[in-house]
């Protein structure tokens, strides 16, 4: 084993772990504020994920390059699945779980409520074999790495299917400038500025929410009950507020929770808008013109791909020989007559890597824009459950698709993933599950984006809906009371 493909490896992964965390905070983490980047374990188990996902497909590469010892690679692809499994099984779930218990409970029973919640997450993993397509039962003496990378893979399919066929329409609707909604600078205006009044008036029933309690403290300590002041009692005696300043706090703090659930929903939708301006921007540009002609033709593509998954499920598919050597033979055949002499073999070699490579990056990429959105959207103000949820997604997505890629390689190359996992599975079962799944969220992907594109219409020509945050204006009088 020579030594310099192993230092070799070790440093491509340390260049891959920092590539993660720059991605993090360059993407998912740029629109929050300092307080949300200084979780250094939840960046640091992103950019492990990121950087184990990135190198599976790093191996594929050598492998069909010849580069690195064969004892080198065989090590690298234990370490990386062995890593990845763990992580995705025991390390995200627990911390997960521990991160969204720890706000409730004390940091001992968290731990072990956390640890409980692993444990059935794990039984019901495990009992998934025989119960799913193309997952085998488990042995009495636990999950082997077949049996666990099966499991991972299943799940994880059914996220690249779904997420394919989400892809498969959203791409060219986000694409052809005919589906953008113009957005002025003045309706972006509008809403920061109701986010910036919300936030004021969140700010400012907190003051007074401290005062009030500084005053029953007061009043505690002097051996008297609270009370309230003459004007507040004389208030209450018309009916005009609650005589108990307790009840006046517990309602500052209702009002404060609700004006804390409309400042994310005003977060999420400033964000929105921003990121249709920047569209209808770059529409106008030669840029937003050759992704217009793009979008038209991923269209096509979107429907070639519904009809050709429709024929995988129904008279099944051939998985004998790889689609970059039929489609180069199929060219050499037709475009010399038969008489051009060119190693198809050998070149095919080389446009199935850069074929991989394409692939595999535009689908991690675009799988890592779809859950930024997503989760911008979900949970406006908390970024920890955003990047653990996306890390763990990130991981089967990873695993799933370096499955799904053995279709694309030739058949010599297809020993390698066998010997990685350890193992074959029915990786016939496993494509007719991705293409019914593909199928079934492309069709709901078109009637989501066709409903969606009908309310943009009707809303086009209406105002922006205001959202009344209260001021120092429109203060209650139980507040002006105390």
């Amino acid at each position: 084993m020579s030594t310099l493909d192993v230092v070799q490896a070790a440093g491509s992964l340390g260049a891959l772990l920092l590539a993660g965390w720059l991605f993090l905070r360059s993407t998912i983490l740029a629109n929050y504020d300092a307080s949300h980047r200084r979780n250094a374990p939840v960046q640091l188990l992103f950019a492990a994920v990121f950087a184990l996902s990135a190198n599976l497909l790093q191996l594929l590469i050598c492998e069909i390059l010849g580069m690195m010892e064969p004892g080198v690679r065989k090590l690298n692809w234990r370490f990386d699945l062995v890593s990845m499994l763990c992580l995705l099984l025991l390390v995200l779930p627990y911390y997960h779980c521990f991160t969204a218990l720890s706000a409730r409970l004390p940091p001992a029973r968290a731990s072990l409520a956390a640890a409980a919640l692993l444990a059935a997450g794990l039984a019901a993993f495990w009992r998934l074999g025989g119960a799913a397509p193309a997952v085998p039962h488990a042995t009495a003496h636990g999950l082997s790495m077949l049996e666990a990378v099966s499991r991972v893979g299943v799940l994880g399919i059914l996220l690249v299917g779904v997420l394919s066929g989400y892809g498969s329409v959203s791409l060219p609707y986000s694409y052809i400038s005919l589906f953008i909604r113009p957005v002025d600078r003045a309706e972006i205006a509008a809403m920061e500025s109701q986010l910036r009044h919300t936030a004021e008036a969140i700010a400012q029933k907190r003051r007074h929410m401290g005062a009030i309690q500084e005053e029953i403290d007061r009043q505690e300590a002097a051996g008297r009950a609270p009370q309230r002041s003459i004007f507040g009692r004389l208030m209450a005696a018309v009916g005009s507020g609650p005589a108990d300043p307790r009840a006046v706090l517990t309602s500052l703090e209702n009002d404060v929770a609700a004006l804390e659930r409309l400042r994310e929903a005003l977060h999420a939708d400033v964000l929105d808008l921003r990121r249709e301006h920047q569209r209808a921007l770059q529409a106008r540009t030669v840029l937003g013109h050759v992704q217009n002609l793009l979008g038209y033709i991923l269209s096509l593509y979107c429907i070639y791909r519904m009809f050709a998954s429709t024929k995988a499920l129904l008279l099944g598919e051939d998985l004998s020989s790889d689609p970059v050597s039929k489609t180069l033979g199929f060219a050499l055949r037709l475009f010399s007559g038969g008489h051009l002499m060119v190693d198809a073999f050998l070149l095919s070699q080389y446009l199935t890597l850069a074929f991989i490579g394409f692939i595999s990056i535009s689908s991690l990429r675009g799988f890592l824009k779809h859950m930024e959105r997503f989760f911008s959207a979900l949970s406006a103000g908390n970024a920890t459950t955003m990047v653990l949820v996306t890390a763990e997604l990130l991981g089967f997505y990873a695993i799933s698709t370096m499955l799904l890629l053995r279709r694309q390689l030739p058949v010599r190359y297809r020993g390698i993933i066998r010997e990685a996992i350890g193992g074959d599975i029915e990786y016939d079962t496993l494509h007719r599950l991705f293409n019914s799944t593909f199928l079934l969220s492309a069709l709901l992907s078109v009637l989501l984006f066709y409903s969606l594109l009908r309310q943009k219409r009707q809303e086009a020509d209406d105002r922006l809906p205001l959202y009344l945050a209260p001021s120092e204006k429109t203060m209650s009088k139980q507040e002006r009371a105390w």
